[in-house]
């Protein structure tokens, strides 16, 4: 099961970036895509049904208040952004397309699947506590470091990348139609999406880090 979970959230993570370069790999693959990560989505919350069952079980802090308000989030956009997504389809399932609603559709699609990627992305950083663990019994000391360097090196690139492709415009849907450069390699395209999702990742930990040493600090006061 554990394997099987895995796998899922590897898929998800690796489908992210194909989906945000939807005009550069075709609308058709696009609509596809999109329908193998709802699928996938719905996967990882039944595998993970148990977090549902919790959460009005044991006590909130700041770490697990942030966690718990990013996930509902993040399953309310991962509602909304396929079924927009199928009601507009022009090649998958244009059979259930809504005609004539094409251009309202696309101006709640498009926020939608920015936001999804962002919130995706910071969700991956509020689980780097697993991932760094694992990392860390398979590396030494000077693996640790060199590791730690460059995941902020490609954080900062991120953060870069973040401005420099206008993703705030999109997300305060200041710019209601995305731009691709056609001449651009896809393997930059792609490569700025993941700095980016790493960088998202990275401040995401680093702020439920900060969350969690407050807590502690706060229990620390109370005894």
């Amino acid at each position: 099961m554990k394997r099987i979970r895995m796998s899922i959230d590897i898929l998800m993570m690796l489908l992210l970036p194909l989906l945000m370069a939807y005009s550069l790999i075709g609308e058709d693959l696009h609509e596809v895509l999109g329908i193998v990560m709802s699928l996938l989505f719905i996967g990882h919350h039944i595998l993970n049904r148990q977090w549902w069952k919790a959460l009005t079980k044991g006590t909130y802090n700041g770490a697990r208040i942030l966690n718990t308000v990013v996930n509902l989030l993040l399953v309310g956009f991962m509602i909304l952004q396929p079924v927009s997504g199928l009601l507009m389809s022009k090649h998958v399932l244009k059979g259930i397309s809504l005609p004539g609603a094409a251009g309202l559709l696309r101006t709640i699609h498009m926020p939608l699947a920015y936001w999804g990627f962002v919130l995706m992305s910071f969700h991956l950083g509020l689980h780097g506590r697993m991932i760094v663990a694992n990392l860390a019994r398979r590396l030494d000391q000077n693996g640790k470091k060199i590791a730690s360097f460059g995941m902020a090196l490609v954080a900062c690139y991120g953060g870069y990348a973040f401005f420099k492709r206008g993703i705030g415009e999109y997300l305060l849907m200041k710019t209601m139609f995305a731009f691709f450069d056609f001449n651009e390699s896809r393997i930059v395209f792609l490569m700025d999406y993941i700095a980016m999702m790493i960088g998202i990742a990275f401040l995401a930990y680093w702020i439920q880090a900060g969350l969690i040493h407050l807590d502690q600090r706060r229990r620390s006061s109370l005894r």
